[in-house]
């Protein structure tokens, strides 16, 4: 079992360890794409057998180390989307017994990279590979017996890289900022989950919450951006445009899986950008996704 003497990444002063309830432990930090303050998040359940389920997205400094091996036995780690990987493998390289569960955009890049061997290829769930549009199977109803649970967005999301995209962030900032947002998003081919005891829904890039507040608590950055870091909260008309005109290519597919979130029994969201949303999660997660909910 990997100790907090080995831990790939060095000590963060800025990462804020916070445990919300006998299950549910976060680890926030700053981060940023261009000008915009984002915020950056893992979180950690213990299930109710022991069992640590980890959603990493932060580097694997010793205090973070630390924090999961008390925890108990990492049996899962989850990628959220594409975009959420730059740090998976030190998280695999430290539990390597941990079952995986991978978008198929991060599972072709790491088969490129040559790092899914036989071995790994044996403990890896690949998302949207199976099924279709609102019948694709969820691998935690057998590896947890339901205690979490998946909604697929993989193929509601752009899986290409526009030329957009090839520019910088700072140019697309300045001449249209809900633009950077979309592309930032776009990039994605994300997940939702869901701890069913503590009501929880865990995502990356479906709802952000910012401007990051708890992420940014420890450093003297600046947490805010005029006018986007309002803009890009739950339900307001800016995020509601967000997510339906310029996050899904296939609607289709996003209003299938945001009323699987939607029919979720939640009321908390943690989200990997912007502060956590402690009650009232379920009601900021049906104003964002309204125009995907509205009739048949």
């Amino acid at each position: 079992m990997s100790t907090a003497t080995n831990a790939p990444a060095p000590p963060n002063d800025a990462l804020v360890i916070r445990q919300l309830d006998a299950h549910t432990t976060i680890f926030s930090q700053p981060f940023s794409r261009g000008p915009v303050p984002f915020g950056g998040r893992s979180t950690a359940i213990k299930l109710r057998n022991g069992d640590v389920w980890l959603a990493a997205s932060h580097p694997l400094d010793p205090a973070t180390l630390k924090t999961i091996t008390d925890l108990g036995d990492v049996k899962h780690i989850v990628v959220f989307d594409s975009e959420h990987k730059m740090f998976t493998k030190q998280y695999t390289d430290a539990f390597p017994s941990a079952r995986l569960y991978f978008p198929p955009k991060a599972a072709a890049q790491w088969r490129k990279q040559g790092l899914i061997t036989p071995e790994v290829e044996q403990r890896l769930f690949t998302y949207g590979t199976q099924g279709s549009v609102g019948n694709r199977p969820d691998p935690f109803e057998e590896s947890t017996g339901g205690e979490i649970k998946s909604a697929d967005f993989t193929h509601a999301h752009v899986n290409e890289v526009r030329g957009v995209l090839e520019r910088r962030l700072s140019d697309l900032w300045r001449e249209n900022p809900a633009d950077c947002l979309g592309t930032l998003l776009n990039r994605a081919q994300d997940i939702a989950f869901f701890h069913v005891p503590t009501k929880t829904v865990i995502e990356a890039d479906l709802l952000m919450n910012l401007p990051p507040s708890e992420q940014y608590s420890k450093t003297s950055a600046r947490s805010t951006l005029p006018w986007l870091s309002h803009a890009a909260r739950p339900g307001t008309k800016t995020h509601q445009r967000f997510v339906y005109h310029l996050a899904a290519t296939n609607k289709a597919e996003m209003r299938a899986a945001a009323r699987q979130v939607a029919g979720w029994d939640f009321d908390r969201i943690i989200p990997c950008h912007g502060d956590v949303i402690e009650t009232g999660g379920k009601k900021a997660w049906t104003d964002t996704y309204a125009w995907f909910l509205e009739g048949n």
